[in-house]
């Protein structure tokens, strides 16, 4: 998955090049500020200060500008400076989560004793469950969605990154009611009720935890 991504972001890159040539018509100005954007996106986040400054010099048309700030882009892009050493821990600290929720998982399955069966199965729920969630935080780092650090969980996340009624899907419908599910399963970990959690519940939220992660953050 991310192997493709940074095929797909190359390709943009190439295709920004070709388009700030200076004899060039707004229209292609356009396409490679929109480009740059994307770029921006995908790789450091919404919340970058080119990404601003694309979007103000734009709005304002001014075509100097813009060739200025997308000509940024392939600069930082050729020094490797695109990269988020903050968002790389953090996928390496949620890769490691799921390894080790998925392990727990197998252990349960292993398991003679009831007891210690339930307990594998909370810590794989809990620790899948905290992936989750930094996954969720993130991606609403990436779109710039405000949130309360303080009173942090994965439903608040989840209501920031999905209200339909404000036209705003970061998440699909589908994906938004499994989060709910997972969800679900998390706070029955949080709450000590492991005789509630079941082998499929979790071993299901693994991977389907792990999947949303590789299609929504880089």
């Amino acid at each position: 998955m991310i192997a493709n991504e940074d095929t797909t972001i190359k390709e943009r890159i190439e295709r920004i090049r070709q388009l700030l040539r200076e004899d060039q018509s707004s229209i292609q100005f356009f396409e490679a500020a929109s480009l740059a954007q994307s770029v921006i996106y995908d790789t450091v986040g919404g919340g970058h200060p080119l990404m601003s400054a694309i979007e103000k010099a734009v709005a304002s048309k001014d075509w100097t500008e813009v060739l200025g700030t997308s000509r940024s882009i392939l600069v930082l892009f050729d020094q490797g400076a695109l990269k988020s050493p903050r968002l790389t821990i953090a996928r390496e600290i949620e890769t490691d989560f799921l390894d080790i929720a998925q392990s727990q998982a197998q252990a349960a399955e292993l398991s003679k004793d009831q007891t210690q069966k339930q307990l594998h199965l909370g810590i794989a729920a809990f620790l899948a469950g905290a992936s989750l969630e930094d996954a969720l935080r993130r991606l609403c780092d990436a779109h710039s969605l405000p949130y309360d650090s303080q009173r942090s969980s994965i439903s608040k996340f989840q209501a920031c990154l999905y209200q339909p009624s404000k036209q705003i899907e970061f998440v699909s419908q589908s994906e938004n009611k499994q989060i709910t599910v997972w969800g679900d399963t998390r706070n029955k970990a949080d709450h000590g009720k492991f005789g509630e959690i079941t082998q499929t519940e979790v071993v299901t939220m693994i991977m389907g935890v792990r999947s949303f992660i590789d299609k929504h953050l880089p």
